[in-house]
């Protein structure tokens, strides 16, 4: 079955260490937020149909600022993966006081994305960052990576239990272009609300 979609345009704009750094622009952002090694570089990579846009590393964490890229509807931005021991003490402090910043004060934001890896999925810094968005009113959607790694019953179980206690909830693999379209569907319905 060919299935229809046209991949996001994204280029990568600008990294920012703080959040008084952060681009000023007037269209719509998302956050894409999640555990270091969840997967939101490659899925990145994989809606835009490039891959070398966001940054790929062996060794999670790399990912240490806020990183905005435009597509024509508006923004994404990257956040750095958390829950990973080997960032040093003083990064963890400088982001446990940058993001919140971000989340009480960006007037552009109008959604955030949750990526999860579906083998080990919404563990204490998911559900943490999950209260955090949800308190804010802030619309999450959970995005459970990695699903072809497990077999496809299981994925459905997890998913349909998943959204039971958090609503929306997309099984998304970079190796399967039906979940490609879907979260590029969702990106593109989210920044034209």
């Amino acid at each position: 079955m060919k299935i229809d979609f046209k991949y996001l345009g994204l280029e990568f704009v600008e990294s920012a260490a703080e959040y008084d750094q952060c681009l000023l622009h007037e269209k719509p952002e998302i956050a894409f937020v999640g555990a270091s090694n969840a997967g939101k570089s490659s899925a990145i990579n994989a809606i835009s149909n490039q891959k070398k846009l966001a940054k790929i590393s062996k060794t999670p964490g790399k990912t240490k600022l806020f990183n905005f890229f435009r597509l024509s509807a508006g923004y994404i931005v990257d956040f750095p993966g958390y829950g990973y021991s080997k960032v040093s003490k003083s990064q963890k402090k400088e982001w446990a006081v940058e993001l919140p910043k971000y989340f009480d004060s960006r007037e552009a934001l109008v959604g955030a994305i949750l990526f999860t890896d579906i083998r080990n999925p919404m563990r204490e810094h998911d559900i943490s960052m999950f209260e955090m968005l949800h308190a804010r009113q802030i619309p999450v959607l959970i995005v459970l990576t990695k699903s072809d790694k497990i077999a496809e019953k299981e994925a459905l179980e997890i998913k349909n239990t998943l959204q039971d206690a958090y609503g929306f909830v997309l099984n998304f693999s970079i190796k399967d272009r039906e979940s490609i379209g879907s979260l590029i569907s969702l990106i593109n319905e989210l920044l034209s609300n």
